[in-house]
């Protein structure tokens, strides 16, 4: 079951937030792991032996590691075999999921995948005991919000902000608040852009135009951050909810100077987790500076792999790779240097990355490059101007959000005296916003007809 559905806003969340309160401090964490096995097995109960198989076996070898700790090259040899082991079941349950089911998060396993070996490196690295209470552990594996996309949160983190209990009236109207608006960052935004990008795809690829090969790079990009952006929100919104204050994982990357800042606001907790738990346990000691640049490329091989395992994936993560190692080696120099040159010149790179993300093959995305280049059916069509136009008002709209320019405005407005009267009825907003969000879940076509009216 989905966070964006009215099932889950209208009965589930309430029936939740009623029980959790309800039931006494002890039975908490029993509680959000029935609930977690609940959801996940929602609609199809053969998917609860997946989640199952994981919570068992790591919870196993994270004993074993703690059994063979003075062993260290057999400890290391344990957790790398068991990361080959699941990461090739994960690509197997891709390579045979269904075509319906999202290319990004088969069944959750990208997350609890991560989140299993993230404590098993932790184990082996003495950063923490091995956890003997099953169902603490079990907790932290299937945690429900986080299964969707993230954030990822540490073991550490999670145990200790589960042993405080910090779940009170407060921490709820600020985990409903961030839930809404996260709702509202999926159902409104990521869902007109999809829509549009869709529509957009239509377009024969032998036959666009620069125009609409822009545009539909941009809306696609501006969707997958307002997808994940989305559900990352929710889930921190009701993490809090339960006690579990869930790092950020979305800055405002768009309009940056540099592909290292936009990637720096870019699913910040996975990008850490990848960081640290595979750069820097096998190249940690690594001294050569060129060493450095290959683990870094390798790093962002591994992350694209981890969204979809695909060529193209792959690709992406190599794209996005050799940019980092070139700003790390010299450009950064230049593009301080020079902040426009650095706005041009990461826009338009990281356009054609994504390219790689959405292109059925490399023939596809090889025809959306050369109509970008202007190299394809002419400078625009008809197709793409009247998406354009009809849309150029709610792009410009979600371009501004996705900026630092947002933020810093709304941090000022927020401390003068018209800022403090519209905080105080934040509540009353949200309020309003979810009844928006359940019109829109209700008859889809009600932001798409509201953006075409502006």
């Amino acid at each position: 079951m989905y966070l964006s559905t009215l099932t889950f806003t209208l009965l589930v969340l309430p029936l939740l937030l009623f029980l959790f309160y309800l039931i006494p401090s002890r039975g908490k964490p029993v509680f959000l792991l029935l609930v977690g096995f609940l959801l996940y097995g929602w609609g199809n109960p053969i998917r609860l032996l997946v989640p199952a198989a994981y919570v068992f076996y790591d919870y196993g070898i994270g004993l074993l590691l703690q059994k063979v700790e003075k062993h260290h090259t057999f400890s290391r040899c344990i957790v790398i075999v068991t990361a080959v082991l699941q990461a090739a079941a994960l690509t197997v349950v891709r390579m045979y999921a269904n075509e319906d089911s999202e290319f990004l998060f088969p069944l959750g396993m990208a997350i609890f995948t991560l989140h299993g070996l993230g404590y098993l490196i932790g184990v082996h690295r003495r950063n923490h005991a091995a956890e003997v209470h099953f169902c603490n552990f079990a907790l932290y594996l299937t945690f429900f919000p986080v299964l969707y996309a993230g954030p990822l949160i540490s073991y550490s983190d999670f145990q200790e902000q589960l042993c405080k209990n910090k779940h009170h009236i407060v921490n709820l109207g600020s985990g409903l608040g961030l839930f809404v608006r996260g709702l509202a960052e999926k159902v409104v935004l990521a869902d007109t852009l999809g829509y549009v990008f869709r529509e957009l795809r239509q377009t024969d690829t032998a036959s666009i135009s620069m125009l609409t090969a822009w545009l539909t790079v941009i809306v696609f990009s501006m969707y997958l951050y307002f997808e994940l952006l989305g559900y990352a929100d929710m889930a921190r919104g009701l993490g809090r909810c339960f006690g579990i204050n869930l790092p950020k994982n979305f800055g405002q990357p768009f309009w940056t100077p540099s592909v290292t800042a936009f990637m720096e606001s870019w699913n910040i907790s996975h990008v850490h987790w990848f960081q640290k738990n595979f750069r820097d346990f096998l190249f940690r000691t690594v001294k050569h500076r060129w060493t450095k640049y290959a683990s870094l490329v390798l790093m962002w091989m591994l992350i694209g792999l981890w969204y979809g395992s695909t060529l193209q994936f792959l690709l992406w993560g190599l794209f996005v790779g050799v940019l980092l190692a070139t700003e790390q080696f010299f450009l950064n120099r230049i593009l301080k240097r020079n902040y426009a040159f650095g706005l041009l010149y990461t826009g338009v790179s990281l356009q054609f990355a994504w390219v790689l993300l959405f292109a059925g093959s490399m023939s596809e995305a090889g025809d959306y490059w050369r109509a970008m280049l202007g190299f394809g059916a002419g400078l625009a069509d008809r197709y793409g101007l009247y998406f354009f136009t009809s849309y150029i008002v709610f792009l410009l709209i979600c371009f501004y959000i996705a900026t630092d320019l947002f933020r810093n405005i709304t941090e000022r407005v927020a401390v003068t005296a018209v800022g403090k009267k519209i905080m105080s009825l934040m509540p009353l907003i949200e309020c309003v916003l979810l009844i928006f969000c359940f019109a829109c879940m209700l008859y889809k076509s009600i932001p798409i007809e509201l953006w075409l009216k502006l």
